[in-house]
């Protein structure tokens, strides 16, 4: 095994409570944050040009590799503002409308009440043509997103939701939420796109998906 965020060799990668082969023991990367490091690097080629970039909820494996980018003007973000540049509500944004070129948002819409309004916010501050990455975890089974505002309890929302701060279970159907707000999307599954033997390397999940969200350009 080779972690593609930190390039360490691995004879396995650690197991997660619910699946073998999760975790990189150097960097703690798990497979979401290898697929989308992989993605950021090969096809956004992050760091090669001057972007501003908002980056909620920045988990180590990928910091260490966006912090160093001398060409990536990054605003870290989170709700309680622990260990970031900013404190910040994502349904209500401080930021004035088209601040940023890209927007990394991975595995944070699941824990918001109102998705639908941080989605628009998404929207509003990035510039015309720029993209957003969004990442959730999805029950491919599911035909449509599952919500109950009566589940709210933490025992209640691990057993519906997968996790205890989790309020929606999503199926693929966010495609259609993220249009809905104004984006032009494309789901790519990026263990799809790599040579034979390579995703497996990488420990990647088939199905694991980064949403390309991009705001029309002008007309």
């Amino acid at each position: 095994m080779q972690c593609p965020c930190c390039e360490r060799r691995w004879a396995s990668f650690a197991p997660d409570w619910n699946r073998p082969d999760a975790i990189c023991p150097g960097c703690g990367a798990h497979e979401r944050h290898r697929a989308l490091w992989i993605y950021l690097r090969d096809e956004m080629k992050v760091g090669e040009r001057p972007i501003d970039m908002l980056h909620f909820a920045p988990e180590y494996a990928l910091d260490v590799n966006l912090a160093p980018l001398r060409n990536l003007r990054r605003t870290t973000a989170d709700l309680d503002g622990a260990g970031v540049d900013m404190a910040v509500d994502i349904t209500a944004m401080p930021f004035a409308d088209e601040s940023f070129e890209a927007v990394i948002c991975s595995h944070v819409l699941e824990h918001v009440p109102d998705d639908r309004a941080a989605m628009a916010e998404l929207l509003r501050v990035l510039r015309p043509g720029g993209w957003a990455l969004v990442m959730v975890p999805i029950d491919e089974s599911l035909e449509g997103t599952y919500e109950n505002a009566a589940i709210v309890t933490p025992e209640a929302r691990e057993e519906a939701f997968w996790q205890h701060d989790h309020v929606r279970l999503y199926a693929p159907d966010i495609a259609g939420r993220l249009e809905e707000a104004g984006f032009h999307v494309e789901p790519v599954r990026i263990a799809e796109g790599l040579e034979p033997g390579v995703a497996q390397r990488y420990g990647l999940l088939c199905d694991e998906t980064v949403f390309h969200c991009v705001r029309p350009a002008l007309s």
